[in-house]
């Protein structure tokens, strides 16, 4: 039961995170055509996540890390919803750069974090 409200506690906190950069980078960015809250975070978001997978943290902490915040932070499904309106506004070199640049910097991000984690558990 503690499980299920560490990774409920986690899942409140990252869509609360996610919601608060969303709003910030869009003010600031009023007009923008490529979908920059979701990119950043996304990238933030695979980034924590290999860290927390490095960094060999209790079950609870991990599971209140990952499966709670990261995964209601990161915005999977609003990506591929971005890409479609991308597609029906014919905005093809954008779909395509946001495609690849998620896709590439994602992997990049686990990779770092890991690296990072890694680097930290050594020390």
């Amino acid at each position: 039961m503690i499980q299920m409200f560490l990774v409920a506690l986690g899942a409140a906190l990252g869509v609360l995170g996610r919601y608060q950069i969303t709003n910030s980078i869009k003010k600031k960015w009023l007009n923008m055509i490529y979908p920059w809250p979701t990119f950043l975070i996304n990238f933030l978001g695979c980034l924590l996540l290999g860290l927390f997978y490095s960094l060999n943290l209790s079950e609870n902490v991990y599971l209140f890390l990952s499966m709670g915040f990261t995964a209601t932070f990161t915005t999977f499904s609003t990506f591929n919803l971005e890409n479609i309106e991308l597609l029906k506004s014919h905005q093809y070199r954008q779909f395509f750069k946001y495609l690849l640049a998620t896709y590439l910097l994602g992997f990049f991000g686990v990779f770092l974090g890991f690296f990072i984690g890694n680097l930290c558990y050594q020390s």
